[in-house]
């Protein structure tokens, strides 16, 4: 009674202050507030509380809520905010807990199979967004949930959903992009755009990249002082950076040699200090398109890095223009772009990928193999626009899809490039066709494809009509044999004495010596004859009269085994494998926990598993326990 009297007594702003600390919970606010109507009034009455303690729980939404409280309404009450988020989040953990039943069956899933996560549609244009940011912050909280507290079933659905959920929102801002007068299409912000969508279960934000880019800019400044004090660009203003900063620039802000002087300055921090480089040893790995791992690695392919170097430089106030040479990818400099361009006026190209050489077509080698530099024939080129920039990303994100170096998410990564494309360019039929390539592979809703094939063939040219026709005759023969398709019954498996191993458990191959996960058995090798005289069935022992195993193996591929060839792992470990949730709930340290569907189809092996692991690991940690501890 005393404590509460010395709380009542204190004026309201003391109490609200002791309450935003980061150390008192929302729970404890609610338990204070039920001790009594004053606190009840005062806790429930202010906003700026509930404010505090909402952007404490979700931190990652702030830089969202004030972006959009500069043009929209601020939000009228934050504890209703708090009561709203809390809801949407008991949702969302209900829906993702059914996913699994529903669709065990499928590696891929249509949009269509995941409406029911949008955000209430009811909302207004901002509240909707602001709920599928909150949404996606959810999941990426539960992605990043430690491995051992972690539903697996539920944390692999979660990357479904947040790549539906994280593209829905970055196609509503592709769209206000494109619609950018081009000077106001600055490059970063595309390849920004890239990376979210091919990396949705990461935080990325344009505010993040900006500021290191604007760090390095500042690293740039201070070199240049060193060299040249009296550069024209130390009386400079703070508002006319941002001004460049912010939007494409028609010229250079300075004379050819002040330019050059920042170009060299820039190359030096760029390339000797802070060792960005051209990554040709990993050329086609996914992560060179991404700007967020390239300034994180200083490492990435010719047009990322070139997104880099033009978009420090137009901070500094020189302009470099992007040229897209079927080979390769350059920056080009003039002395003067304001000028009218003539065949005698030079064009100076920077090699981002060789450390920013500046070359000219007297001095350029040959590169990447072609037989004649590029600038020669290329010299008088046009400039690539932003759009033609991003779109031929997601062609190097799709040649890195198809690469078989990284098993691991490859069709969720092939996929995702193929709809980036889609997205850039939308009446590509060729795309399209990569595309329902992909969603026939994997049994996937054609009914989108179907509509923007049928645009194709109203509004555009006789020459994609025609192309449109014949993909729309695949789709419709697709979806006919698909009819008659029966649906697929999953029937328990019946164990035999010589299924000597159980799913979940963690294997190690005898003769490849690979880590792996148990998914599935078969009696005898359910393998088709060519595949078994690929693989050399008949060398083996048991040829293929022995039982066989599905595995996830640890590089991300998925194979078929004999049994003779795999052996307990000892010690088990983690299987890194995308899959996992797929048809596994939980890591246990010794094994994998089947998921309700998995455990189902495989009845009987709970009883197998729980023995070989209680033999071969549970007794032996006890023996080893008994020899290290004193009698």
């Amino acid at each position: 009674m005393v404590s509460e009297a010395l709380i009542t007594s204190l004026p309201h702003e003391v109490i609200e202050y002791m309450l935003e600390r980061e150390n008192v919970k929302m729970t404890d606010i609610i338990n204070l507030a039920l001790t009594c109507r004053h606190l009840y009034i005062i806790i429930t009455g202010s906003n700026k509380l509930w404010r505090a303690k909402f952007f404490q729980r979700w931190p990652d939404l702030k830089e969202i809520y004030e972006t959009t409280e500069r043009t929209k309404p601020r939000v009228s009450n934050w504890l209703d905010e708090i009561k709203k988020s809390v809801m949407y989040r008991k949702r969302l953990q209900h829906q993702l807990s059914l996913m699994s039943a529903k669709y065990y069956r499928k590696q891929e899933l249509s949009n269509s199979d995941l409406i029911e996560f949008d955000a209430p549609t009811n909302l207004k244009n901002e509240e909707y967004l602001l709920a599928c940011h909150f949404l996606i912050d959810e999941l990426i909280t539960l992605i990043n949930c430690p491995t051992k507290r972690s539903n697996l079933t539920h944390k692999y659905y979660a990357y479904k959903v947040i790549r539906y959920l994280r593209q829905n929102c970055l196609r509503e801002e592709w769209q206000a992009y494109i619609n950018l007068p081009a000077k106001d299409q600055i490059l970063e912000r595309g390849a920004v755009l890239v990376a979210q969508w091919s990396q949705p279960e990461l935080r990325i934000s344009y505010s993040s990249i900006s500021a290191t880019l604007d760090r390095i800019a500042e690293q740039v400044k201070e070199h240049l002082r060193e060299q040249n004090p009296s550069h024209p660009i130390f009386s400079t203003s703070k508002e006319q950076f941002e001004l460049w900063k912010l939007a494409n620039i028609d010229d250079n802000q300075w004379s050819g040699v002040n330019s050059r002087q920042v170009i060299t300055a820039l190359c030096e921090v760029m390339f000797k200090r802070l060792c960005f480089h051209g990554n040709s040893e990993m050329f086609y790995s996914s992560e060179n398109s991404f700007i967020n791992r390239v300034l994180e690695k200083k490492h990435g392919i010719p047009i990322t890095l070139a997104i880099v170097f033009e978009s420090i430089a137009r901070r500094l106030g020189v302009r470099c223009e992007p040229v897209s040479f079927p080979a390769h990818f350059l920056l080009r400099w003039k002395e003067k772009y304001t000028l009218p361009e003539s065949e005698e006026d030079e064009s100076f190209y920077i090699d981002v990928f060789y450390d920013g050489q500046l070359l000219t077509k007297n001095s350029c080698p040959k590169i990447s193999g072609t037989s004649r530099c590029p600038i020669q024939r290329y010299n008088i080129h046009n400039a690539a626009t932003a759009i033609e920039v991003i779109g031929r990303m997601a062609n190097n994100l799709e040649v890195a899809g198809r690469q078989r170096t990284q098993l691991n998410n490859r069709a969720a990564r092939l996929r995702s490039a193929l709809e980036l494309l889609h997205l850039v360019q939308p009446y590509d039929t060729s795309t399209i066709l990569h595309l329902a390539r992909f969603y026939m592979l994997h049994q996937m809703d054609l009914a989108g494809l179907v509509n923007t094939l049928n645009t194709i063939q109203r509004d555009l040219e006789i020459g994609s009509r025609g192309q449109a026709n014949h993909i729309l005759q695949m789709l419709h023969d697709y979806e006919r044999h698909m009819k008659d398709v029966p649906e697929e019954h999953i029937l328990p498996k019946k164990r035999r004495p010589e299924v000597l191993y159980a799913i979940g458990l963690i294997m190690k191959h005898r003769t490849y010596d690979y880590l792996c996960v148990i998914t599935g058995w078969d009696p005898h090798c359910a393998a088709t004859t060519e595949w078994m005289t690929e693989m050399g069935v008949d060398e083996l022992c048991g040829g293929s009269n022995q039982p066989f195993y599905n595995v996830f193996a640890e590089d991300g591929s998925s194979r078929y085994a004999a049994q003779e060839n795999l052996m307990l792992a000892c010690p088990p470990k983690w299987v890194n494998h995308y899959e996992i949730g797929r048809y596994f709930c939980r890591f246990n340290e010794t094994h994998y926990v089947p998921n309700e569907e998995k455990a189902r189809e495989y009845p009987e092996d709970e009883e197998i598993r729980v023995r070989i692991v209680e033999a071969n690991y549970i007794q032996a940690q006890e023996m080893q326990l008994k020899m290290v501890t004193p009698n």
